[in-house]
C-alpha cells in the first residue's frame, strides 16, 4: 500500500495541473476549442506517462496528442490562433515533469508553471491592449535593449578584479548599470501605468524611486512656477529625499553582505523624521483644484547615462580601494564625501563591497555612508536653493537636517 502513496500523489497533482488550465480554458467561449473534460484527459495521460518513465511511450503519447489537435484545428478552420492547442501540449508535458520521480523539485515547478500559465491564458484582453495600445514601439525596443542588458552582456563579463590596487571588476561594475536601468524602469512605468492624475505623494515616491536629485529639482522649478502652491512642491520634494532611504536599502540589499543589519535602524529613523517633516509641511485642505503634478521621467533606458554611472561606481570603487590601501579607513571617508555630492549609488555599493571583503570595519563603513548621503543632501539643497530660491531651500535643507539629526542622535546613544 505504501508504495503505491507516491503514484496516487502524483497522478492527483496531473489531475490538478489539467483542472486549472481545463477550467480556464472552459471559461472561454468565444470559440470552439478543448475543455475541462479534454484537459484532465491530457493531464492523466502525462501523468502516467511520468509514473511509467517510459521514453518511448511518452514520445508515443505525445505525438498521438499532437495528430489529435492537427486534425481538431482542421475540422474547425474558422477558428483563430493556436493558443488552446499550445497550452494543451504544455499541460501534458507539465504533468509528465510533475510525475518524473528522479527531479525532487518537479511537481512544485510544474504546478508553478501551471499557475502561471492559467494567469497568462486568462489575461487575453488586457495583454492585447498592452502589445498593441499601451506599449509603444519605443518602450518595447528599449525592454528588449534592458533585456539585452542583464541576459547577453552580464554573462560575458570576467567577474575578476583588475588594474591597480584589484580595483575594477567588468562584473560588478555592470551590475550597478544594470541596477541604474532597473531603477529608471521602475520609475518610468509606475508613472505611466498609473497615470499623471495620482496623488501627489505617489508621484513623489515614483520621482524618489527613479532619482531623488532629479525629482527635488523638477519640484523646486515647479514651486517656482507655482509660488502660490509652493507648500505641496516642498512636501513633495522632501517625501522623494525620504524615499531615497528605502533606495539605500535596496541597494544593500542587493550588494550583498550584512552592513544592512548596521545601517537600517539610521534608515528607519531618518525614514520616521522625513515623514514627520514632511506631515507638518502638508498643505491645508482647500476646496479648489490642486494643480495637476508633472514629473518626466524620460527615456525608461537612459543607458549612456547608465554606463556613466558605471564609470562612476568603477572610478569611486578604485579611489576607495586606493584610499583603503594607502590611508586605511579615513581615506574611505574622503572619498564617500567627495563621490557622495555627485551620486550616492555609486558609493553605498562599493562601500557595501568593502565591507562584504572584510577590508572595512562596519563603523567607518556606516560611517562612510551617512557621509555620502550628507554630502548628496547638500547638492539637492543648493540646487533647490537655485531653482527656487531660500524658501524652498530652506523647508528641504530642515528636513535633510533633522533626518541626520535622528541618525546622530542614534549613533550618540550607541556609544
Amino acid at each position: 500500500m505504501e508504495s503505491l502513496t507516491p503514484a496516487w500523489v502524483v497522478m492527483g497533482e496531473s489531475l490538478l495541473i489539467g483542472l486549472i488550465v481545463g477550467i480556464e480554458r472552459e471559461s472561454d467561449k468565444e470559440e470552439r476549442h478543448a475543455g475541462l473534460r479534454d484537459f484532465v484527459s491530457i493531464g492523466l495521460a502525462g501523468g502516467l506517462c511520468g509514473i511509467l518513465e517510459q521514453p518511448w511511450l511518452t514520445a508515443a503519447a505525445l505525438a498521438a496528442l499532437t495528430a489529435m489537435l492537427v486534425i481538431f484545428r482542421m475540422q474547425n478552420p474558422q477558428r483563430t490562433g493556436i493558443t488552446t492547442e499550445l497550452a494543451a501540449v504544455v499541460t501534458f508535458l507539465l504533468c509528465v515533469l510533475a510525475a518524473s520521480r528522479g527531479l525532487a523539485f518537479g511537481a512544485p515547478l510544474a504546478i508553478a508553471i501551471t499557475v502561471v500559465l492559467a494567469l497568462f491564458l486568462d489575461a487575453r484582453e488586457p495583454l492585447r491592449r498592452l502589445a498593441r495600445e499601451t506599449l509603444s514601439d519605443q518602450e518595447y525596443w528599449d525592454t528588449l535593449r534592458f533585456l539585452a542588458v542583464i541576459f547577453v552582456i552580464l554573462p560575458i563579463l570576467p567577474d575578476r578584479d583588475f588594474g591597480p590596487y584589484r580595483g575594477f571588476n567588468p562584473y560588478r561594475t555592470w551590475i550597478f548599470v544594470i541596477l541604474v536601468c532597473g531603477i529608471n524602469f521602475l520609475g518610468y512605468f509606475f508613472q505611466k501605468f498609473l497615470g499623471p492624475r495620482r496623488s501627489l505623494a505617489l508621484t513623489a515616491v515614483v520621482g524618489g524611486i527613479g532619482s531623488s536629485t532629479a525629482s527635488t529639482l523638477a519640484f523646486a522649478r515647479l514651486a517656482a512656477a507655482q509660488p502660490e502652491s509652493e507648500k505641496q512642491w516642498i512636501c513633495a520634494a522632501v517625501l522623494a529625499n525620504v524615499v531615497l532611504n528605502a533606495r539605500v536599502a535596496a541597494i544593500l540589499w542587493l550588494a550583498g553582505g550584512s552592513l544592512l543589519a548596521n545601517v537600517w535602524p539610521l534608515l528607519a529613523l531618518m525614514t520616521a523624521a522625513g515623514l514627520l517633516w514632511t506631515w507638518r509641511l502638508r498643505p491645508a485642505a482647500s476646496g479648489g483644484s490642486r494643480p495637476e503634478p508633472v514629473l518626466r521621467l524620460g527615456n525608461p533606458l537612459r543607458l549612456v547615462a547608465a554606463i556613466k554611472f558605471g564609470l562612476l561606481f568603477a572610478a569611486v570603487r578604485f579611489l576607495a580601494r586606493a584610499a583603503d590601501a594607502v590611508y586605511g579607513s579615513s581615506g574611505v571617508l574622503a572619498s564617500s564625501a567627495a563621490g557622495g555630492s555627485i551620486d550616492v549609488d555609486a558609493i553605498i555599493f562599493s562601500v557595501a563591497g568593502l565591507f562584504r571583503e572584510n577590508r572595512l570595519p562596519a563603523g567607518p563603513a556606516v560611517a562612510a555612508i551617512l557621509l555620502a548621503l550628507a554630502a548628496n543632501a547638500l547638492v539637492k539643497t543648493a540646487l533647490a536653493w537655485h531653482a527656487a530660491g531660500a524658501r524652498f531651500a530652506r523647508h528641504v535643507g530642515a528636513g535633510f537636517a533633522l533626518m541626520f539629526s535622528a541618525a546622530l542622535a542614534w549613533l550618540a546613544a550607541q556609544a
